[in-house]
């Protein structure tokens, strides 16, 4: 697959980004969240990232390709961080916030970093000063993100520091880290090259036709592959105003107050979006017999129509990813005229697969983006023919480097062909159509995709409640359920087998007693598994286990001849 890009590197496409604009004092990036409101503009982000990259390059003595840590919620200083570290020629790895301190160690160790940049809103006071103590002990530099002394550098030399490090940085060199679940669901650091980004970023921009007059609206963390490609390096390559908001109940009201011409999120927010749009569309309608028969005659005028009232006048289309987006919301909005593209791709594809494009083809996440390729295979890597489904493998320049010094985790996903073309093999299960669309069927790996795009790995929960007290055997699958207004979403569903010699030497229950009261068994088992919960520094908020997902077993599992527990018998999906 021969494709010409037009950088050669991130710093290229910072540089040259920052070019084409008409006016540097064009506001950049607005961040809207309750607690942080705040804006700066392509000029400033210009002078603090140089100014950063300087300081760490003069001041912290960082080298070409060392790894530096972001750690912190969306924000300016975010994109100051990243830009800055870039541009000194280092490696930004991307951590999610709500990771405990824990699993921060984990992916500062697993990375070789140098140096985290620390947002004050991380965690909290305890965890913030734990994570402080852990890096001075081990030599981990460690400052409050982009709050440094300025060094003095006249223009000059500093343009010709920058330069002379944005000449040493490669196509294929590593540009970033982002600590993922991975394709098999153990977490793992997946390293993006230039190439990849660049790739991904340039099929992308030619897909939906961005531009400087665009408006990109969104709640997507900047540390996730959809966040950070799609909404970070996207909107800054043409030029696009970026919002930022995690305010969901006002996100018809950003829409119309931003112009918004382009607004993405996860599907639970548009799951939210579309049942709110039908609920007030049906009591117009019994109100109005005329809106209910134009409805169901011309959606498409009633759509108009409601647009008009929203004051969503610029809305071009809405854009879906990171998770699967039921049909029926799709249905909501394409039958009134409303675009709304799901998107696929993963981490290890940089991560933009493409979406669909017309209300013809709901239900696929459509054909790839100039930059990708899209194959079905069966088990021996043979190609299917349209309608056969298999494995899907995506390949191309946008395909992943690897998992960071994990080359037998690489190898498993990541293959070459004999045209030299890099094909991961994703896990996920579909098939295309004779017009190449793509349609997903399901998955291969156990990865329970929450709804707000999180990933979660079973066995990482079952490995920390494993050590809860009247747990004997655990297994952790995904489930469906209804939350309070009725939205199926996936969530994380544990099953547990009591250890009934734990529960009758700690408890005066005995076996029978508990086997006739399944209440006061489950109190006792969620008991235990809520203090081991509570205690544990391995799990993030949303891969613990609620009660109501809390299912006691008490006869043996379904297992193999080796003893594993037959883990497909229980999933639901």
């Amino acid at each position: 697959m021969q494709t010409e890009l037009e950088y050669r590197n991130l710093i290229e496409l910072f540089n040259g980004s920052l070019s084409k604009i008409t006016s540097l004092d064009k506001e950049c990036l607005e961040i809207l969240r309750p607690e942080r409101r705040e804006a700066i503009t392509f000029g400033q982000l210009q002078t603090r990232a140089r100014d950063f990259a300087l300081w760490l390059v003069q001041d912290r003595g960082i080298a070409i390709n060392d790894k530096i840590a972001v750690l912190g919620k969306n924000r300016v200083d975010w994109d100051v961080a990243l830009w800055g570290i870039i541009l000194a020629g280092a490696v930004p790895v991307l951590i999610d916030p709500e990771r405990p301190v824990e699993g921060v160690k984990t992916h500062l160790m697993n990375t070789d970093a140098r140096l985290v940049v620390m947002a004050d809103d991380y965690q909290n006071d305890d965890s913030q000063w734990e994570l402080k103590e852990w890096a001075n002990d081990r030599g981990v530099g460690l400052i409050e993100m982009t709050v440094f002394k300025e060094v003095s550098t006249d223009d000059a030399k500093a343009n010709e520091l920058l330069s002379e490090i944005c000449g040493k940085k490669n196509a294929e060199d590593t540009a970033a880290i982002l600590c993922t679940s991975g394709t098999m669901g153990d977490p793992r650091e997946v390293e993006l090259t230039h190439t990849n980004f660049i790739a991904n970023i340039q099929g992308s921009v030619e897909k939906i036709n961005l531009t400087q007059e665009d408006t990109l609206g969104h709640i997507l963390p900047p540390h996730h592959s959809f966040g950070l490609t799609v909404g970070k390096l996207l909107p800054f390559c043409v030029g696009a105003n970026n919002v930022y908001t995690n305010q969901y109940r006002h996100v018809s009201e950003l829409i119309r107050d931003k112009g918004v011409t382009i607004f993405i999120a996860v599907p639970a927010l548009f799951t939210v979006l579309a049942k709110k749009f039908e609920e007030n569309l049906t009591a117009v309608k019994r109100r109005n017999p005329i809106t209910k028969l134009l409805d169901r005659c011309l959606p498409k005028v009633v759509g108009k129509r409601i647009i008009k009232k929203l004051g969503w006048d610029r809305l071009r289309f809405f854009l879906s990813g990171s998770a699967p987006m039921p049909k029926w919301v799709l249905d909501v909005f394409w039958r009134r005229g409303i675009l709304h593209y799901e998107g696929y791709g993963t981490t290890e594809n940089s991560p933009v697969y493409g979406f669909n494009e017309s209300a013809d083809s709901i239900g696929s996440v459509g054909q790839p983006i100039t930059t990708m390729l899209v194959k079905i295979i069966n088990e021996e890597g043979q190609s299917l023919q349209p309608g056969e489904k298999g494995e899907i493998a995506l390949g191309g320049p946008c395909i992943m480097k690897g998992y960071y010094k994990n080359p037998k985790a690489t190898q498993a996903v990541v293959t070459t062909d004999d045209k030299g073309i890099r094909w991961l093999h994703t896990g996920d299960l579909g098939y295309l159509d004779e017009d190449g669309n793509l349609y997903i069927t399901g998955r291969k790996k156990y990865l329970i995709v929450l709804p707000g795009g999180k990933n979660v790995n079973p066995e990482t929960v079952e490995s920390a409640l494993s050590q809860a007290h009247y747990v004997s055997e655990i297994l952790v699958v995904p489930d469906i359920r209804k939350d309070s207004i009725g939205i199926e979403q996936e969530t994380v569903r544990a099953i547990i087998r009591p250890d009934w010699d734990v529960i009758e030497a700690k408890t005066s229950f005995s076996y029978d007693d508990l086997v006739q009261q399944p209440k006061v068994l489950k109190t006792l088992i969620w008991q235990s598994v809520h203090e081991c919960q509570m205690k544990s520094r391995r799990l993030s908020s949303y891969e613990k286990v609620s009660s109501n997902n809390l299912e006691i077993r008490i006869e043996e599992f379904h297992k193999t001849s080796t003893g594993k527990i037959k883990r497909e018998v229980y999933m639901k999906l």
